[in-house]
């Protein structure tokens, strides 16, 4: 296998207190070796900070931020899975060995570094700690908040469960209040078809009572 060309930095502290920094001041039109010292970061290994991000997708090789940098760094949950993406990407050969490496053990990390370069064992380590900082302000699990929560604790067959009723949304129109209601019902274990018939009749009533506005 070809060598890796990974990337690290000798201050990954430094470089992640950096990275919260990009969080509260605007994206700059170019990023160069000089920007963190804009910022408060002069010593020489801040310097190296655009090539980790760089390397991770979130700056072109102009230097100029793209979305996972201008929408990533600042946009919540959603913002924080374009980080993720970004980082899967850079990093694939290691999530192709270990699908979950943002939270793996750095000692397989390492091992995996050395494996797929030439870096000694002091950095290698620098390389999975670079790694594990950016990882910090990214999202992996790949299913938005909604998702999770709309599908959270279902259950199957005849052995009970709780299941959710879809979310209804109610708009007011213009200057009204928008509601989103979200409710979880549970029903007992039972081998009688006629029980889960009744609950879903009553269930489907109640939907269309809130969907006409009735309820």
């Amino acid at each position: 296998m070809a060598s890796i060309p990974f990337v690290y930095n000798r201050t990954p502290g430094k470089l992640e207190e950096f990275i919260m920094k990009l969080q509260s001041v605007g994206a700059p039109e170019k990023m160069t070796t000089d920007y963190p010292k804009q910022l408060g970061f002069g010593s020489s290994h801040a310097r190296g900070f655009p090539s980790v991000l760089r390397y991770a997708g979130l700056i072109d090789a102009a230097g100029v931020p793209l979305d996972p940098y201008k929408k990533g760094l600042r946009g919540g949950k959603a913002g924080r899975a374009l980080v993720g993406a970004a980082i899967k990407q850079a990093y694939k050969p290691m999530f192709d060995v270990y699908p979950g490496a943002n939270s793996h053990a750095d000692s397989d990390l390492v091992t995996f570094v050395k494996s797929n370069s030439d870096l000694d064992d002091e950095t290698a380590g620098l390389v999975v700690k670079t790694f594990k900082v950016l990882c910090k302000f990214a999202d992996f699990d790949g299913v938005s908040g909604e998702a999770e929560e709309d599908g959270a604790g279902s259950g199957g067959g005849t052995g009970g469960g709780t299941h959710h009723r879809p979310r209804q949304r109610r708009d007011a129109g213009p200057g009204g209040v928008t509601i989103n209601v979200n409710i979880a019902l549970s029903v007992d274990a039972t081998s009688d078809p006629a029980v889960y018939d009744a609950f879903f009749a009553a269930m489907a009533k109640h939907i269309t009572g809130l969907s006409d506005g009735n309820a």
